[in-house]
């Protein structure tokens, strides 16, 4: 794998405010833009493994609160509980979806899928991505979760929180896509499926609880902003094989494939 440095003066619209130049990792894209199916295959699959671990544990948080006799939660003491799911469910996810470290970014500089490739000059600062998802995004999906589960009968396992958990490993393998990967063309179709998915969960939310769906569709506000982005930064970064933005479909690259992090398994 190699590096190119790319001028960011010789790009319209880049950002120049925030940095001279950015390192992007070359990877070997086939020119045929052969789907990689190998790659599809795994981010399907670690989605089915991922709910099908979230399935089980909620699976035993009812079995569980069964077993001790039903008592009363209030609502905010279960908020830790859906906070640590929507901060830190890629814990369930095989793939490599690291975000970006969250202290570099407030501070500007380059992370992994944050600043290590160019960028719209109107790139919200660094420091508004840690406030958004860890201070505002992640409680509201936290409080609303709870506020279903006062609703729907005390049920962990219940297919409104189901939504959002299914929201949360579409996000997690975007994560891959985006940040691990550097697929461009591939992460604007994956922030659509986002996007989609969180509708999604704000809908059967609401048809629990009125006042959760509606919180929880606050941030779809943010998410258009995330999708534009996503799209402008697809533009800005051609693909190295043939110049042209990249496929809209992850495509097989000759340097690099998708693995499961978990068991450390590559193709060779």
């Amino acid at each position: 794998m190699t590096s190119t440095s790319k001028s960011l003066q010789d790009i319209p619209g880049s950002s120049t405010q925030l940095f001279e130049s950015t390192n992007v990792d070359l990877q070997g894209e086939n020119t045929s833009g052969e789907v990689d199916l190998d790659a599809l295959l795994k981010y399907h699959s670690s989605i089915v493994i991922q709910l099908g671990l979230i399935a089980g544990l909620f699976k035993g948080f009812d079995t569980l609160y069964d077993v001790v006799g039903s008592p009363d939660i209030p609502t905010l003491a279960l908020v830790p509980i859906f906070l640590a799911f929507s901060l830190k469910s890629r814990v369930f996810n095989p793939l490599d979806n690291e975000r970006p470290n969250l202290q570099e970014a407030a501070e500007n500089k380059e992370s992994r899928g944050f600043q290590d490739r160019v960028m719209p000059s109107w790139t919200p600062p660094g420091p508004v991505f840690p406030i958004m998802w860890v201070l505002i995004i992640g409680p509201i999906r936290a409080y609303t979760a709870a506020l279903v589960w006062q609703s729907n009968g005390h049920a962990f396992l219940h297919p409104a929180i189901f939504a959002l958990m299914f929201h949360l490993a579409v996000g997690d393998v975007w994560n891959t896509m985006n940040n691990r990967e550097q697929r461009f063309g591939a992460s604007v179709t994956g922030v659509l499926c986002v996007t989609a998915s969180a509708l999604n969960a704000a809908y059967q939310f609401y048809t629990v609880d009125e006042t959760a769906g509606n919180l929880l569709g606050l941030p779809m506000i943010w998410f258009a902003v995330a999708s534009s982005l996503i799209t402008a930064t697809w533009r800005l970064n051609p693909s190295q094989a043939t110049g042209e933005p990249e496929s809209l479909y992850p495509v097989v690259r000759d340097g690099e494939q998708t693995r499961f992090s978990w068991f450390n398994v590559e193709n060779e």
